[in-house]
């Protein structure tokens, strides 16, 4: 009986599998079967929108692939909440733009690396004098070779009601405020909307809470 080594035994089993056209994939080192580009965006303002005023949206748009860049088309679409009109947007010239009154879509053919990003894109905006207090816009990209994604941008709007907690027509404030101001004394806990005077610690002390009425 012939015994034949353990090398002998492996390349007999490799001509085997070749002879039968069989494919091996490599156990170490081997490629992904399938990588592609990763789009992440933030959306992002500088302090307050203020009502009546122009403010500005900054979009940045970012490949987090870790081997792949872009390929195609990428597509970027705002549709802006209400108390906002489009006023103009700016950026690279690889930024194609096409705004109508209340939304923007871009596009951009840029191949961009990994941990690479486009140009940032600029959105200018025109804030209602009736614009809502806060305010909760969206942007969403896709193409690229990437799964769409969303980011969220929450805005803060000063002026008018909103400087006084945000209990008029447009604010989101909530609340119908006190009616009097009221003056406590002894140990009674009083709740005024969202204030509490508790004298429990001086029995002899008083407490005054205050809170103004906007009415309109």
């Amino acid at each position: 009986m012939t015994v034949m080594s353990r090398s002998a035994r492996k390349l007999a089993a490799l001509a085997t599998v070749f002879a039968t056209g069989i494919v091996l994939p490599l156990a170490v080192g081997a490629a992904p079967a399938h990588a592609a580009p990763q789009l992440d965006v933030a959306k992002f303002h500088t302090g307050d929108f203020v009502r009546g005023e122009v403010a500005t949206y900054r979009f940045q748009v970012t490949n987090r692939s870790v081997s792949d860049p872009t390929s195609g088309t990428l597509t970027l679409t705002d549709t802006l909440p209400e108390g906002l009109t489009v006023n103009f947007v700016s950026g690279h010239i690889s930024w194609d733009c096409d705004p109508t009154a209340t939304s923007v879509t871009c596009t951009n053919d840029t191949v961009v690396q990994p941990f690479q990003s486009y140009p940032i894109l600029e959105l200018s905006v025109q804030v209602a004098e009736d614009a809502p207090c806060t305010l909760s816009n969206s942007v969403t990209v896709s193409g690229a070779g990437s799964p769409a994604v969303t980011s969220t941008d929450l805005t803060t709007v000063s002026g008018g009601d909103c400087d006084n907690g945000g209990g008029g027509n447009g604010g989101n404030g909530g609340g119908l405020g006190s009616i009097l101001p009221i003056n406590l004394d002894g140990i009674i806990p009083f709740f005024n909307n969202i204030t509490l005077n508790k004298n429990e610690d001086s029995p002899g002390a008083s407490n005054t809470s205050h809170q103004e009425v906007n009415a309109s």
